[in-house]
């Protein structure tokens, strides 16, 4: 009976000194409690699993870099730990697509008799650069002193070659991240984030 009782006190004990340091820990219920910066610069490699906007499909790999300037220290809600952020960027990313077709014409001329006539056709698929432009607004949340978590809701302008034709395409992508970061210094963390249109692993220094 005894050591049943001792067990379940410390049991109990235990699970106070746990509890006590997890919410000693945590800081999402303590506004402002977070790295202090102005940008954030953060290099990055690139992973798309999907297809890209545009005729294009397959599979990418690339490289990018993003800057991140702090607006609202407080955020929007003030009763916890959470920031505001615009992010500007640049990505580079290389698609790779089995798939060649012909598409439309890419060239009219005009033949015998006036009748028009195709001279080039376009091509379709095939392997592609891209290159982004995204601007997104970084919600952020602070949750321990080495862990925090974002959302990027945003836009990209994008630039489209492809290796088929030779052709350059313009056009506008809409940007939807999640990520998180692993601070593991007061001026620098490993940050990853999944969404589209690239999933992203790089390190993020705070200036």
């Amino acid at each position: 009976m005894r050591v049943s009782l001792v067990v379940t006190c410390a049991a109990v004990a235990v699970s106070t000194c746990l509890s006590s340091v997890a919410a000693a820990q945590s800081l999402i219920r303590q506004p402002g409690r977070h790295p202090k910066y102005s940008v954030e610069l953060e290099p990055h490699a690139l992973l798309t699993p999907f297809s890209p906007p545009g005729d294009t499909s397959g599979p990418g790999l690339g490289l990018g870099g993003r800057a991140t300037i702090v607006i609202e220290d407080d955020g929007f809600i003030s009763t916890i730990n959470d920031s505001v952020a615009i992010g500007f960027g640049l990505d580079w990313v290389r698609y790779f697509d089995s798939g060649v077709g012909a598409g439309p014409c890419a060239d009219w001329g005009r033949g015998p008799g006036g009748q028009p006539i195709c001279r080039r056709i376009a091509g379709v698929g095939g392997d592609a650069s891209y290159f982004y432009l995204p601007a997104v607004l970084q919600w952020n949340f602070w949750l321990h002193q080495e862990w925090s978590v974002f959302a990027e809701p945003g836009l990209a302008l994008y630039l489209q070659s492809r290796d088929v034709d030779g052709s350059v395409e313009f056009g506008v992508s809409p940007v939807l991240h999640v990520g998180g970061r692993w601070h593991f210094s007061d001026w620098a963390a490993l940050t990853a984030r999944i969404g589209y249109p690239a999933w992203s692993v790089g390190v993020a220094f705070f200036l």
